[in-house]
């Protein structure tokens, strides 16, 4: 009984990372939008001066709040259920999720968000030489 809800918990923290990821990535884009006072002319500034290792450092910032929050609440889940070393069992899950999503980072993720982003100032690019045509 303990082992299957020990694997309910874990699919759960799963899960809760994924959605707290999406939540700090949507806060943060709304926050950096604020800044920008949501005009698209300084988004699009925006995304053309950042640089990818920035890119990256956002991505696994994102995923390391979320990761982070998500243990945290396992810890609670855990500690609610009746598990003995609640604290160990949390970090577990913690450091085999990491693991988990660095190997897929390295192996493909990395590249995919990189290829992504770098699509990003194309589609601004071209979007401003349609513009230009069309105002000429």
């Amino acid at each position: 009984m303990y082992l299957l809800l020990l694997i309910a918990i874990i699919g759960l923290k799963t899960l809760l990372c994924k959605g707290l990821a999406i939540g700090v990535f949507l806060l943060a884009f709304w926050i950096k939008g604020r800044q920008l006072r949501f005009n698209s002319d300084e988004w699009d500034n925006f995304f053309l001066s950042l640089p990818e290792a920035k890119v990256q450092q956002y991505a696994i910032g994102i995923y390391l709040t979320a990761a982070v929050v998500s243990s945290v609440i396992s810890y609670f889940i855990l500690e609610s259920a009746g598990y003995r070393h609640s604290l160990g069992i949390a970090v577990l899950i913690f450091i085999g999720g990491l693991a988990i999503t660095a190997y897929k980072w390295h192996t493909k993720g990395r590249d995919y968000l990189l290829k992504r982003y770098q699509e990003i100032p194309k589609t601004i690019l071209e979007r401003k030489e349609k513009e230009h045509r069309e105002n000429e």
